[in-house]
């Protein structure tokens, strides 16, 4: 079942992309922002949406009969949070098939709510450029095992 990265054109979510693809995730897509972001994601594997979250359908067309999405997005100006962009994912999300979310979330912030498995990896805020803790990196992978 496929695995979404949204804001795969942070440093960020390249990271994870790299890491999934490296891992054998055979249907791997990846939404960004920026149209000049896609030839490496491309060439890791990964099928790129280009847009933002704001577009229920483009989004929920990227999201039908996956099993997670992890949502790195943090909105338009890039210097929010993954909960800027949270309701437009769940929107987007609606009757797509998908169960999981896993988002990353500053130590000690709540999960927020969801109709959907919700996995919360703490992470530090980073700056848009900051190279991606591979810890952080290896966690986010991790939350998408399925046991």
């Amino acid at each position: 079942m496929p695995v979404v990265v949204t804001g795969a054109d942070r440093p960020l979510g390249r990271a994870l992309v790299r890491h999934l693809a490296a891992a054998g995730v055979p249907d791997l897509r990846a939404v960004v922002r920026d149209p000049h972001r896609t030839a490496a994601l491309r060439a890791a594997g990964a099928r790129v949406s280009v847009g933002d979250l704001s577009d229920p359908l483009r989004l929920g067309a990227v999201l039908e009969g996956a099993y997670t999405v992890v949502h790195l997005d943090t909105g338009p100006g890039g210097d929010g949070s993954p909960l800027d962009t949270w309701d437009w994912l769940l929107d987007a999300a609606e009757g797509t098939g998908l169960r999981r979310i896993v988002t990353v979330l500053p130590p000690g912030t709540a999960a927020p709510e969801s109709p959907y498995e919700t996995v919360v990896v703490p992470g530090p805020d980073t700056a848009p450029d900051a190279e991606p803790d591979p810890g952080l990196v290896a966690a986010l992978a991790a939350a998408d095992r399925r046991g």
